[in-house]
């Protein structure tokens, strides 16, 4: 699964100090009186969202709509993603998960789950430096011993080679189903004997693929749909939720920086007053 947004607003406050890493890898890329630069100067980095999640919707009518192959809009789609997880990495983001192709996914018409299938393959061939140089570690989600052999190892392969990074992690949700997710964890409990006395949220999640992640604070769906699409059900019970008309191949850094910032303009109270 892989459109215009709304005039930027002009920041009159002043000018919040930045960090360091801030001051380092994003600032100095754009032009002082540029769109970035001033939605940075909007955000508070101290309170960054630790775990953003993304439905990364509208590739196919992106390709439509500039009259191009449903192919195209996946190939932009992936380049619009490679510049995120930077920005991500960038902004000291700790965990990005991204719903690169659902359990549903598989209705698609067969050539072009093939051309995802080997995009996926050489991406993971040729970007293997975007991992290294941004210090970022793979993670991998959903039932991948449905994917074809030779991606199946590639993904553990460069899964195990990225272990150590210490940076963002990148969640790749991959023949991924929430509904799913939690029935497996449900028999993973059921086979190890676990007695219901023993089970809470906190223990069941640690059967669920995203073990060892709190949960997404801020989930990002793009493409003017409004539902969840069995992502993340479990997870995603406290995120706050930011849709976009934008399509996911047009969706930029500015726009990244605009759900980072409604994020922050919200009060999460968490059921308390």
């Amino acid at each position: 699964m892989l459109m215009g947004a709304a005039a930027v607003p002009v920041d009159k406050a002043p000018r919040k100090k930045y960090n360091s890493w801030m001051l380092e890898h994003i600032r100095s890329l754009y032009p002082e009186k540029s769109v970035e630069h001033k939605l940075l100067g909007q955000i508070d980095e101290k309170r960054l969202p630790g775990h953003i999640a993304i439905i990364m919707d509208g590739n196919g009518r992106w390709a439509n709509q500039n009259n191009l192959k449903r192919t195209a809009g996946h190939s932009a789609g992936a380049a619009t993603a490679r510049t995120i997880t930077e920005m991500a990495a960038r902004l000291g983001i700790k965990y990005l998960t991204l719903f690169t192709f659902s359990s549903e996914n598989w209705k698609r018409p067969a050539s072009e789950i093939r051309f995802l299938m080997n995009m996926l393959y050489e991406k993971l061939l040729n970007e293997q430096d975007l991992l290294d140089k941004n210090d970022i570690k793979l993670k991998i989600l959903g039932a991948i011993d449905k994917l074809p052999a030779k991606l199946q190892k590639k993904l553990r392969e460069t899964e195990a080679k990225s272990k150590k990074h210490r940076g963002l992690q990148v969640n790749l949700a991959l023949n991924y189903g929430s509904r799913s997710e939690i029935i497996t964890a449900v028999k993973k409990i059921i086979a190890l004997g676990i007695p219901a006395s023993r089970l809470n949220e906190q223990s069941f999640a640690k059967y669920l693929d995203t073990a060892g992640c709190p949960d997404p604070d801020l989930l990002i769906r793009t493409s003017g749909e409004f539902r969840i699409s069995n992502f993340l059900l479990f997870q995603i019970a406290y995120s706050e939720l930011y849709f976009t008309t934008i399509l996911w191949p047009d969706f930029k850094a500015r726009d990244f920086f605009r759900a980072i910032i409604d994020f922050q303009g919200r009060n999460r109270r968490f059921g308390s007053i």
